[in-house]
């Protein structure tokens, strides 16, 4: 049914009747299956994806290097499993052009066979066809390559890469990226990159067992030789075919050689490639909060009356009946044995006789610290591996004996701020000279305070920041120590690992949740008195400790901007030759 209620269309549509009967009432004296009512689930909402966001592109329109642009007659030609180099030869007289094979080589330098050099057969049949889609669709048949010099036409496996005239050499020193890692870039493109790589090898020799000294010292020696080697990589296709490169470690340069068209071309690869990159400063405030709350509510009383003493001792009930305490079990043997022993006293005869003391403890003792430290760390999100760089996370004793200097790789920090403590001992046991038996005990040592590590995944343009963090805080605690070395002490670690999260510029990631919570109450009472409402309290003596821990985590990054003015003078020629005698006045020349 199709209507309107003045401002919208309504489209109603009636449903089938449904069928309905009514059950019988359920015999509870016999199984059965109980009538229940239905219903159809609620609709989940549909599925929309995560907004994409902005995304930076660098388009390039490229010239197909491999295209002959030639000019000639018509071409009508029928050949089936024809060598494609006396077809080529064919349409080169046809058109008016000289035609060159040039055969290939392989990695050593040695001329390839006829049968890989010549390329595959090629079967074509042509009706008036335009003569530059004929030359080329060959070329394209027998996957060969072809370049026209004047009216030469110079074809072959692999001939992109040679030229007649002159070629142009350029060094462009890089800003952001390394050398190493653009010239993989070019390399993955076509361009043929070579590289000096450095092999080492460690021969280790010793002194023969035949003419070693008894009971000397055993003598070994290591050799060690370098050896220098180039190796030359690049893939078989890509635009940059005919480019060959090199780089150079110290001023992260690489050096181009080839035609101008194509060092132009990557040229405007490695603009795009030596951008920037952002660094993001994480600032980190971490609150350690401990909370400890210990409470002890004790009685003690003692009263004599004659020659009895009873004594309650914080619930703790102790009698004495007697002016003489009964003998332990050391003096009961030496009595049975005939050997004089002295009787110890009942301690009630100190006291007066028929006397009460009382004693009342009562007190609540609490106690909160907190650690906080807002460390804050600039890193970047490029994951590649620092030369000479720490690898791991060592003590801070010998940190400064290695003398490694920052993390392994640019876009990882870690902070340490505590205590060196002993944990441990490694026990070891020696003979000298002298003694027989030297215990020697070298300590392991832990941090007790607080440990953070981060790590930057990725920044990208949209202003999120992607990372992860392990942060960790150690208590130390006194333990048993180590018989013949010393104490040790005991760490009490709380960490929390996270995954990757993702969170924008300027915003704070609050992470909570690391709580710790420890109750424990005791009680000493006499029987049957110390379970009296409140005549109670004087015969028993409890006490009750409560310690609660929370760690609490915030982070807030935030993108370092580093391109106001970032442009500004780059590239700048003075027009006039006015300004460029002022310019070379005030910056030496050019």
């Amino acid at each position: 049914m199709i209507g309107a209620d003045g401002r919208n269309l309504v489209i109603s549509f009636s449903t089938a009747p449904q069928p309905s009967s009514q059950s019988a009432r359920p015999d509870l004296r016999s199984p059965g299956t109980v009538p229940q009512a239905t219903y159809a689930p609620a609709l989940q909402p549909r599925a929309v994806a995560p907004p994409l966001g902005d995304m930076a592109v660098g388009s390039m329109v490229l010239r197909n290097r491999g295209f002959l642009r030639v000019n000639g007659p018509a071409v009508s030609m029928t050949m089936r499993n024809a060598p494609a180099r006396d077809v080529l030869m064919a349409l080169a007289e046809t058109g008016g052009y000289g035609f060159v094979f040039v055969a290939g080589t392989d990695k050593d330098g040695k001329p390839l066979d006829a049968a890989s050099t010549q390329g595959a057969p090629v079967s074509i049949a042509f009706r008036g066809e335009n003569y530059s889609r004929a030359i080329n669709s060959v070329l394209l048949s027998a996957g060969l390559q072809a370049r026209l010099e004047g009216r030469l036409i110079v074809a072959g496996p692999n001939v992109l890469g040679l030229s007649f005239g002159s070629q142009l050499s350029k060094v462009y020193r890089l800003n952001q990226a390394s050398a190493s890692s653009a010239a993989d870039y070019l390399a993955s493109l076509g361009a043929s990159i070579t590289k000096v790589s450095v092999i080492t090898n460690a021969t280790q020799t010793g002194t023969a067992q035949g003419n070693q000294v008894a009971g000397g010292a055993t003598t070994t020696q290591t050799e060690t030789q370098r050896i220098s080697t180039t190796e030359t990589y690049g893939a078989t296709t890509g635009p940059l075919k005919g480019l060959t490169g090199t780089t150079d470690s110290r001023l992260q340069t690489i050096t181009l050689i080839g035609d101008p068209l194509v060092i132009a071309v990557a040229e405007n690869y490695l603009r795009q490639l030596d951008l920037r990159q952002r660094q993001v400063a994480l600032t980190v405030r971490i609150l350690d909060i401990n909370l400890d709350n210990d409470s002890t509510l004790s009685n003690s009383f003692a009263f004599k009356y004659g020659n009895n003493f009873i004594v309650s001792d914080q619930g703790k009930l102790v009698g004495a009946w007697g002016n003489q305490l009964p003998p332990t079990t050391a003096q009961f043997g030496a009595i049975s044995a005939g050997t004089t022993t002295t009787a110890p006293v009942n301690p009630g005869s100190l006291y007066a006789a028929d006397s009460f003391y009382n004693l009342l403890s009562a007190f609540i003792t609490s106690k909160s610290t907190k650690l906080l430290a807002s460390p804050t760390l600039i890193l970047t999100d490029n994951p590649e591996a620092i030369a000479g760089g720490g690898a791991t996370t060592v003590a801070a004793g010998s940190a400064l004996g290695t003398g490694t200097i920052g993390r392994e790789r640019s876009n990882e920090a870690f902070v340490t701020v505590g205590t060196q403590v002993i944990t441990n001992y490694t026990v070891s046991s020696s003979a000298t000279g002298t003694a027989s038996n030297v215990i020697a005990c070298a300590p392991t040592f832990g941090t007790a305070g607080l440990t953070f590590g981060a790590r930057v995944s990725k920044i990208d343009d949209n202003g999120f920041v992607t990372f992860n963090l392990s942060p960790s805080v150690s208590a130390s605690t006194p333990g048993d120590p180590v018989p013949g070395c010393g104490p040790i002490n005991i760490l009490s670690v709380r960490r929390l690992d996270t995954g990757s999260v993702r969170v924008r510029d300027g915003q704070t990631l609050i992470l909570t949740g690391v709580i710790s919570d420890f109750n424990s109450q005791s009680s000493t009472k006499w029987p049957i008195l110390g379970d009296i409402p409140f005549v109670g309290q004087f015969f028993r003596g409890s006490g009750g400790t409560r310690q609660k821990r929370e760690l609490v985590i915030m982070v807030t990054p935030r993108i370092i901007n580093d391109t106001d003015g970032g442009a500004y003078g780059y590239g700048y020629q003075p027009a006039s030759p006015e300004s460029r005698q002022l310019m070379g006045a005030s910056q030496g020349g050019f």
